[in-house]
């Protein structure tokens, strides 16, 4: 056996296993991009967690990574992110999509032109896009944005309901960050790039209850959610608790009040961590998952910074909710 060459299994959901040859201390991704497979990434610097996967044999070298992605129990027990993986000895590792997902290539970029622009709370902007064609979707997944000419992308999920020709997007504002500093001169008629959607956080038709925990412009992925079960109520409860810095921070609250009546059985609580007002809990959105009463078939959906989602899950699974029905969906 050369051994510069490291073997790889990767083992897909569907049964499907494929034998990779890294080279020793490659970057296992790298390797998996030659042999022509596309792993589920989007950051690709250990930030968002999209790649999660388990290692079920050998060891792999991880780099830098935020520990709010993976804490330490997680990454003791075998989790591991692939984006940051470089490989030094036979493994395998097990993905938790179908290998269809891996094998097939990444589809042209879907261009798009800028409809409007609108600040809607502070540090946060509503972005809208054209696209040639109704884009299908499944509520709460997100696409890569990637302003003509720039040589830089951002991750956003959509707010709308799937099967539209305009996409609709909030965005944080962040000083000196390039999406938004390009943000801040776009115009209507300006040009943008968009991947096709993305993501395993995405609302699973299911006769169960829910709780969605938003923080920040997570909210964005459950009003995608909400307008979608809008069209067909759920008949178990749907609870949602909304997180933000201060009053000023909150955006969409009249429509999810209104989706909210229209849908029947949602129960919406907002948290701010400032300047708390009547109809508000002061603190952070997590703390109030002990106190909700869950039901322990509650399928949870938290969406927010990764500190908030990694203490959403630990606050699901002290209240009794096992940890394989909460997904998390993490964004810097």
């Amino acid at each position: 056996m050369n051994p510069s060459v490291i073997p790889v299994t990767l083992l897909f959901a569907d049964g499907v296993s494929h034998r990779l040859q890294v080279p020793c201390g490659g970057k296992l991704v790298e390797a998996a991009t030659a042999a022509g497979l596309n792993l589920l990434t989007d950051c690709s610097n250990g930030q968002c967690g999209t790649c999660t996967a388990q290692l079920v044999s050998g060891a792999v070298e991880m780099e830098d990574y935020d520990p709010a992605v993976l804490p330490d129990e997680d990454r003791a027990s075998g989790t591991v992110l692939p984006c940051v993986c470089r490989v030094h000895s036979p493994c395998a590792i097990e993905l938790p999509y179908d290998a269809s997902e891996a094998m097939s290539e990444e589809p042209a970029p879907i261009e798009a032109a800028v409809t409007a622009v609108e600040q809607v709370a502070t540090e946060v902007v509503r972005l809208e896009v054209q696209v040639p064609e109704a884009v299908a979707f499944e509520p709460g997944q997100y696409v890569r944005i990637q302003p003509a000419g720039a040589d830089f992308h951002r991750s956003y999920s959509m707010a709308n309901v799937p099967g539209t020709d305009r996409l609709q997007f909030f965005v944080r504002v962040v000083e000196g960050g390039a999406f938004s500093t390009w943000l801040a001169g776009a115009r209507p008629g300006d040009k943008v790039a968009l991947s096709t959607p993305h993501g395993t956080f995405f609302l699973r038709d299911e006769d169960r209850p829910r709780l969605f925990v938003a923080g920040g412009t997570g909210v964005a992925p459950f009003l995608s959610m909400m307008r979608s079960m809008a069209d067909r109520p759920p008949a178990q409860r749907t609870t949602v608790v909304i997180g933000a810095r201060t009053p000023g921070h909150l955006f969409a609250m009249d429509e999810l009040r209104s989706l909210g009546e229209r849908l029947a059985g949602v129960d919406l609580q907002v948290v701010v961590e400032q300047d708390a007002r009547d109809g508000c809990h002061q603190g952070y959105p997590t703390d109030l998952i002990p106190r909700l009463g869950l039901d322990p078939a509650t399928r949870v959906y938290l969406c927010g910074p990764p500190p908030m989602v990694e203490a959403g899950r630990k606050a699901a699974e002290a209240a009794g909710l096992r940890r394989a029905d909460v997904l998390c969906e993490r964004f810097a």
